[in-house]
Order: structure tokens, then sequence, then C-alpha cells
């Protein structure tokens, strides 16, 4: 006969269950970069276009919209990718996003910096599938290296760490941005943003492998 053996786990222990995983630690703060980005470019994108082209609002506000929906086209993509690499590639959930987000850092910043007009846009809609494309390999990476009973948790904190710094600081700052210098001031700390998601990303697809191995296998069973 068989003994279930049961560890109950004290703070301390969840504590370093967690900062035991870098590459969780690292995904964390990527998630937050990104969103940080994204946020900022959903309050503040209709009124670049508003200020840079002279359009009215509501014209402005459907050039932005549609660049922000095509999340429904970049996210379903980057998970179906990164699926398909992960089986020849364990790191791929985190060295997608990496390149994902560095592409989003380079589509953004030749759109901010670099084009104007129809070419612009392009960059700008080219920018709206691929910013959210790390999505499901980022959530999948919550899920992959924490203790099973763990996992609603680890998403939780994901979930709290891109609000603090990413969702809730977004408006802020760029809107302090904007009244100090100018709107294409405040939007080109943007693709900054991305390649700072984008290396860490990179670093944490360095430590994936290992803190996948180190994270405690657990058989489930259903009891009928």
């Amino acid at each position: 006969n068989s003994q279930n053996q049961k560890t109950r786990m004290k703070g301390r222990d969840f504590l370093k269950e967690f900062l035991s995983k870098p590459s969780l630690i690292l995904t964390y703060f990527g998630f937050a970069a990104v969103i940080f980005v994204t946020t900022s470019l959903v309050t503040w994108l209709s009124t670049y276009f508003h200020v840079t082209r002279e359009l009215t609002i509501e014209k402005a506000g459907s050039m932005s919209s549609a660049v922000m929906v095509l999340a429904i086209v970049g996210a379903p993509l980057g998970g179906f990718i990164t699926d398909q690499w992960r089986k020849k590639n364990k790191r791929a959930r985190l060295l997608f996003p990496a390149i994902s987000t560095l592409l989003s850092a380079i589509f953004l910043g030749i759109a901010l910096w670099l084009t104007k007009g129809a070419v612009q846009y392009l960059f700008f809609l080219l920018m709206g599938v691929t910013v959210t494309a790390f999505l499901p390999a980022a959530i999948s990476v919550t899920q992959d290296v924490i203790h099973a009973g763990l996992r609603a948790v680890s998403y939780a904190v994901a979930v709290v760490v891109q609000n603090l710094l990413g969702a809730s600081m977004a408006p802020v700052v760029i809107g302090r941005l904007y009244d100090l210098y100018s709107i294409k001031t405040a939007l080109a700390l943007l693709p900054f943003m991305l390649l700072l998601g984008a290396i860490l990303f990179f670093a944490g697809s360095r430590f994936y492998v290992n803190d996948v191995e180190k994270t405690e296998k657990i058989k489930l069973e259903a009891k009928v």
C-alpha cells in the first residue's frame, strides 16, 4: 500500500518557490514592460494621430482602434508559432516573446521616427500584430516553472506586476511627458520600453529549461 505524503508550505517556502525561478521573475517584468507600451498606445495613439496629422478626433480614434484591434491576430498567431517552435526548442516560450517584442520595438521606432503618411501607418499596423504576440507564450511560462499548487497565484502575481508597473503607470508617465514636451516626444519612449521587454524575455530564456526541470512534477489523478 502506498501512502500519500503531503507537505505544508510555509510563507517563506512560497517566496522561495518564486524567487528561485529567474525565468519567472524576468517574465513578470518583461510582461509589465510590454503592457506599459500597449496601455500607452490605447490611451494616447489617437491623440498622436489627431495632433501630428491634424485629423478629426473620430478619424484619429478609428485609426488608433484599427492598430490595437490587431491583437486578435497577433496573440493567436504568436501562440501557434510558439507551440510549433517548442517542439524543436524548449526555450521557444521565452525566445519567441523576445523576438516578437524586438520586432515590435523596430516597427514602432520606424513608425515614430522615420516615416510619415501611409508608410508610417503600415508600420503601426505591423506593430499592432506583433506587440501582443508574446502573450500566450509568456502566460504559459507563468505556469510551466512553478509548483502545480501555485499556478493560479503565479498568474495573479503576473497580473499585479503588469498593472502596477505597466497599465497604471503608462497613462501617467506618457501624459506627464506630453505636458512637458509633446506627444511625439512622449511616445518616443515606447520603443525603448519594448526593447527592455525583449531583453528581459531573452534573459529569462537562459534560465527557462533549468527552471522547468527544477519544478516539482505533480501527478494529478481523478478519484472516483
